[in-house]
């Protein structure tokens, strides 16, 4: 999302009563609370407003792009580096990042048709 459209963050709705999903975005992916949203439900329960600021991916890229990279030399058909040179492989600037799993969504257990 902030490769492809510039998002500066992420939002959702979550319910007040919604223990494992509140789990899941607080705890393990770092939501925000932004605000409450009185009765955002048709049953008239209440949301938390939540929000992920993805500003930090935006810093990760630019410093790989700013810290020495190496730039792939050309390879001939052949596959040999012109000029004795030895080939280098070209850093793509990217950072990894844990999502899903990593973070502990395998831990989320059923209990009582609930998730807890």
């Amino acid at each position: 999302m902030v490769e492809a459209f510039g998002a500066k963050y992420v939002s959702l709705h979550v319910r007040v009563s919604n223990k494992a999903a509140l789990h899941l975005y607080r705890d393990t992916l770092q939501f925000e609370v932004d605000k409450v949203e009185d009765r955002y439900y048709a049953d008239g329960e209440n949301a938390y407003s939540m929000r992920k600021v993805l500003t930090f991916l935006e810093e990760a890229e630019s410093e790989g792009e700013n810290e020495g990279e190496e730039k792939a030399e050309d390879v001939g058909i052949d596959g040999d580096v012109p000029k004795g040179g030895e080939k280098k492989k070209k850093k793509s600037g990217m950072k990894k990042f844990k999502l899903g799993r990593a973070l502990g969504v395998a831990d989320l257990q059923e209990v009582d048709g609930r998730a807890a």
